[in-house]
């Protein structure tokens, strides 16, 4: 009885290892990442601006405060920003010098102007005079690549203020001289360039 007790405990643990040995199988199953680059702008907030020029000081002296346009970069890489725009036009002839619109930029995300990025133009005295070539606005500085909340600026519009490389003279003095022909509506169209750099 020993010994049948001794040959079935070996059989079993025998059959127990061979169904252990039949009931695991091992395969893999191979991944690739593909990180390609991403470069996206996106005007936020402040799409459509208007500046109202009704008041004696306004022709004068300009509007500081026109309005604010936001807008958020996402790029996997360091980015330029440039911009420009077509004179301001009332559909006929007569036109307004687009360098009576001034911009100036400030940093609203995490990354901040003087460090991951850089803009010559970051308050009201130091406007920038829009042309219509294209201009840097803010540029790479200690690696500005990032997602939406790193990268969130606002541009703050300024018109007829003679500011930083603004038109010198003012819109008074340009209606005078004929350089703006007419009273009216004009009109133009900012263009925002987004730029990754290598």
């Amino acid at each position: 009885m020993k010994n049948f007790t001794i040959v079935l405990s070996m059989l079993l643990i025998f059959s127990f290892g061979k169904i252990q040995g039949q009931a695991t199988d091992t395969d893999v199953v191979n991944f690739t990442a593909i990180l390609q680059s991403v470069l996206n702008l996106n005007v936020t907030a402040g799409q459509n601006q208007e500046a109202i020029f009704d008041l004696p000081e306004e022709y004068n002296f300009g509007i500081d405060a026109v309005g604010t346009t936001t807008v958020t970069m996402e790029s996997t890489s360091n980015w330029t920003l440039e911009i420009n725009a077509a004179d301001f036009t009332d559909g006929a002839s007569a036109i307004i010098p687009i360098n009576n619109l001034g911009v100036w930029c400030e940093a609203v995300g995490t990354h901040t102007i003087g460090a991951e990025a850089t803009c010559a133009y970051t308050t009201l005295p130091t406007s920038m005079g829009i042309t219509n070539a294209d201009q840097m606005l803010i540029d790479n500085g200690t690696g500005n690549s990032g997602d939406a909340s790193d990268n969130a600026f606002n541009l703050n519009w300024t018109m007829g203020t003679m500011n930083g490389s603004m038109n010198t003279a003012s819109m008074f003095d340009q209606l005078s001289d004929g350089t703006i022909a007419n009273l009216g509506t004009f009109t133009t169209t900012v263009n925002l360039t987004l730029t990754a750099l290598p």
